[in-house]
């Protein structure tokens, strides 16, 4: 009987649902970009443009794929789809999805070339079979951290990682539409409807995460809105963003430090700042022994498990769903006083509902890494107290905010704009700038002394020792990096 989770994954997978016999394929219906090419790379089987029109940077996505190939593709997905049976996928998911139509594809393309051109092309078959070749082509580009589309009949536009916000000429077919619905719907364990039109859900795509946002009527005016963030574009290391200069070697160690000796660390920024790239490099940074607890609605911070990382993860259910979660951030917080954490990771603090479970997390010496939408660390003191209805008291176990930055609104460059540290003058909270940027460079304001930690066991002395142990291994991996 065809219902539920089956049924859904087997109509979409049907021919029906796939490409008309002697038809085009979804790629094939790509078009180039308009303007002087930039740059051009390839990710088989794709090939990527930048290009300039005027001030304006395009993007396109071309498929090199030859007409004996785009022959032999078609009957690859025709034949897949119809021999798929979702009853044999166990457990049933949509990595294991993809990766068993691709596999399907293999013997279907055995012909048209070595064994990774047949990879490329029968994962690309996987991706057509249900119905998002042009979300699987953007996601193998590295370069691109994210995309958006606001309407039905909009063009597809996103962030690059060098040559920032592009326009392309991408339009999402209705197929593609209506089979991200069907994935959204089916994958997440939630109904799409009038009273639930958003969700949020990650998917593995060959060992690219990405984090899909998607809006329906009658939210969305226009009829359908969607936000893809690659969640492995923000992979990088701490040292990466040491030489990228998004901050100090310095103020990366006097994080780690804090972190590690016990100090709460927020991240704050507006959105598209590079907050989650932050926590994640600090995530990694820090020594992998420690128990870490993440609470997450979407996950997006690093899997690190196999690194030999203790890592205990939490989905809790999206604040789109409201307050009749079975499963709310809020309640995961409080219940984490029993799970004995050493480093407790919450992603994003959203509601004054998140924001009081956070704070009770604190006043009862939780401590770990959390990211907060706001402007500045003043900005985020003014949510707290004044629409969240936090107490000023509970502000001094903040300990560290961070401020991230986007220089340029549709810019490549993301920077952390000033560190503080909350101290405590006449019995209230103060923020007391440490680092913030002087002629570009994010250097040290104040002097050690001027450090107030407000933990019993914890001296600047001991913060100062640490800063310098944790910089020692950071030029230690440098000039091992520099001597490959």
């Amino acid at each position: 009987m065809e219902d539920g989770l089956g049924g859904l994954v087997l109509k979409l997978a049907r021919r029906k649902k796939g490409p008309r016999r002697g038809g085009p394929l979804l790629v094939e219906l790509m078009q180039p970009a308009e303007g002087d090419e930039v740059e051009a790379y390839g990710e088989a089987p794709f090939e990527y443009a930048i290009k300039k029109e005027g001030s304006r940077m395009n993007y396109q996505i071309l498929p090199a794929i030859s007409s004996i190939e785009v022959r032999s593709l078609r009957s690859a997905v025709s034949q897949v789809s119809e021999s798929l049976d979702p009853a044999s996928i166990e457990p049933l998911t949509f990595a294991g999805l993809v990766e068993r139509l691709s596999q399907s594809a293999v013997s279907h393309l055995a012909g048209v070339g070595g064994a990774d051109r047949v990879k490329a092309l029968s994962r690309l078959t996987a991706f057509e079979a249900v119905g998002i070749p042009t979300v699987y082509a953007l996601s193998l580009d590295r370069s691109v951290s994210e995309f958006f589309v606001d309407a039905p009949a909009s063009l597809v536009y996103l962030d690059h990682s060098r040559y920032g916000r592009c326009e392309t000429p991408i339009c999402l077919t209705e197929r593609e539409r209506e089979a991200i619905k069907t994935h959204m719907d089916t994958f997440k364990g939630y109904t799409l409807d009038f009273s639930n039109p958003s969700l949020k859900n990650e998917f593995d795509i060959f060992g690219n995460r990405l984090r899909v946002s998607l809006d329906l009527p009658p939210l969305a005016v226009n009829g359908f809105s969607l936000d893809v963030r690659k969640l492995t574009s923000a992979a990088l290391t701490l040292d990466d963003l040491v030489k990228m200069d998004v901050l100090s070697a310095e103020a990366a160690a006097f994080l780690v430090a804090a972190l590690e000796l016990g100090m709460n660390v927020s991240v704050v920024g507006e959105t598209g700042t590079g907050k989650t790239t932050l926590l994640n490099a600090l995530d990694e940074a820090l020594d992998p022994q420690l128990r870490r607890i993440y609470i997450e609605d979407a996950v997006e911070t690093k899997d690190l498990l196999w690194r030999g990382y203790h890592q205990m993860k939490l989905r809790v259910d999206p604040l789109e769903r409201g307050g009749d979660g079975s499963r709310t951030k809020s309640e995961e917080i409080i219940k984490i006083l029993h799970r004995s954490p050493d480093l407790v990771i919450l992603g994003e603090i959203q509601s004054d509902e998140h924001s009081k479970a956070f704070f009770h997390a604190l006043s009862a010496g939780i401590r770990g890494l959390q990211t907060f939408h706001a402007s500045s660390p003043e900005q985020a003191i003014r949510r707290w107290t004044e629409m969240h209805g936090i107490s000023r008291s509970n502000l001094l176990d903040l300990d560290v905010v961070v401020q991230m930055s986007r220089p340029e609104k549709l810019g490549s460059t993301r920077l952390v704009e000033n560190i503080s540290v909350v101290a405590e003058e006449d019995g209230e909270p103060k923020l007391r700038g440490f680092y913030a940027r002087e002629d570009g460079r994010l250097q040290r304001t104040s002097p050690w002394e001027r450090l107030q930690i407000r933990r019993p066991s914890l001296t600047n002395e001991m913060l100062v020792e640490k800063i310098g142990v944790v910089s020692g291994l950071m030029e230690a991996r440098t000039v091992t990096s520099a001597g490959r």
